[in-house]
């Protein structure tokens, strides 16, 4: 798969160094040379260019992106103003950093989604989450194990718990998340993801809902991308 990082700081340089490490092609953007100097030869591209010039982030492979990443840290402006230019420009997944809850309420005014907290998650956690389809989230427990949240497959839309065998997967059902509509400080309506607490066998699964499941990362793919 293919991400464009945006800030070569500590945190964007240890979430790309760690996708190329998972066998992904990254191209890492930073307006600091010696930031992208410092990373030219542990990533697949490293270039030096200004994030809010139109023109510039324009030669990148924009289009070609599985995601774009904007793990730019020290300027709030600046990140607003990229995701903006991402937003017009049509980018299909955009994951940005947020550093306050002012901030992330006006990205999710322009229509952005998916947030990281640096603090809360770590640039591996991140990794792991773009690294295959349907992972929101995930949490390593050990070296073995893990805690992942997925989208639910869509075989099993419609489907209730005691009709899916999480034992034969070698899996265990946590608990399922569900979307409700809240609004946000500036009364604009958004949508959250609530968690649902000890899950009952008779609950039927929705389009939107995300399972967490415990087990072996190996395991919940075969689950997840089985068809």
């Amino acid at each position: 798969m293919k991400y464009i990082v945006f800030g070569l700081g500590s945190y964007g340089s240890s979430l790309a160094t760690k996708l190329v490490d998972l066998g992904h092609e990254v191209f890492g953007v930073d307006s600091q040379q010696d930031r992208t100097e410092k990373n030219k030869n542990k990533i697949t591209y490293a270039v030096t260019l200004d994030a809010t010039n139109r023109d510039a982030i324009l030669d990148l492979p924009l289009q070609e992106a599985d995601a774009i990443i904007i793990a730019i840290g020290e300027n709030e402006g600046t990140i607003i103003l990229l995701a903006a230019l991402l937003k017009q420009i049509g980018v299909k997944r955009i994951i940005c950093r947020v550093t306050s809850s002012l901030q992330k309420t006006v990205l999710e005014t322009m229509g952005l989604t998916e947030f990281v907290y640096p603090e809360q998650n770590s640039a591996e956690r991140m990794a792991h989450k773009l690294s295959f389809t349907g992972v929101v989230d995930s949490y390593r427990v050990c070296e073995q194990y893990q805690v992942i949240e997925v989208h639910v497959p869509g075989r099993l839309v419609g489907s209730k718990i005691n009709e899916i065998d999480f034992a034969d997967a070698g899996l265990v059902l946590v608990t399922v998340k569900r979307k409700i509509e809240e609004k946000n400080l500036l009364g604009a309506l958004r949508e959250k993801m609530q968690t649902l607490g000890i899950i009952t066998d008779t609950l039927q699964l929705k389009p939107e809902d995300r399972l967490v499941l415990f087990g072996e990362p190996k395991k919940i793919r075969a689950f997840v991308e089985y068809s």
